[in-house]
């Protein structure tokens, strides 16, 4: 049986759970706000980041790289987390959530955190909730997918039909809105 959805105030409270750790804030304010899977978030690496005005993140590796732009919010955590350290380009961006190659760490300190905030909440609940979001607020199904890496159609039919520039914008905006209340 499907869990079912979280509420927008919900998934609010399991991120705000986590301020007191800027590594754990960073990475579920990723997961929310740019709905990324654990898998995907613990595997960014340095070079992924484009931080700045306009951020970006390279997510998926080299089987399905995406590039998106991410809510400003989720910005300002990664930086925050970062702060004036130096970094080299092939280093992991979140370093300390994959914690000797175990991806599921990040599975084990949240729920740890949602246990004593008192949230039901999962990891991946924060990605549906993030998608659902987004079709909810209209986003055509081809945005959904290529924002999020949800890969439901064939590649040859994807091509009939481009990615308009900027259509992940819009989509950082619809999930900076929600989930932290400002545009």
């Amino acid at each position: 049986m499907e869990r079912p959805l979280v509420e927008p105030s919900v998934a609010r409270a399991a991120v705000d759970a986590t301020r007191d750790d800027p590594l754990l804030y960073a990475g579920v304010s990723l997961m929310l706000l740019a709905g990324l899977r654990p898998s995907e978030m613990t595997g960014l690496l340095v070079r992924d980041w484009s931080p700045g005005d306009d951020p970006q993140l390279t997510v998926g590796g080299v089987r399905r790289p995406r590039t998106i732009w991410v809510a400003q919010s989720a910005a300002d955590r990664i930086e925050a987390y970062l702060g004036d350290e130096e970094t080299a380009p092939e280093e992991p961006l979140l370093l300390g959530l994959k914690a000797q190659g175990i991806s599921h760490m990040v599975h084990h300190v949240f729920q740890h955190r949602m246990r004593r905030a008192q949230l039901g909440v999962d990891v991946h609940d924060l990605r549906r909730a993030a998608i659902a979001t987004v079709l909810e607020d209209g986003a055509p199904m081809q945005h959904v997918e290529a924002y999020f890496g949800i890969s439901k159609t064939e590649p040859v039919g994807k091509q009939l039909v481009p990615l308009r520039d900027g259509y992940d914008r819009g989509i950082a905006a619809v999930l900076e809105e929600t989930f932290a209340g400002r545009l």
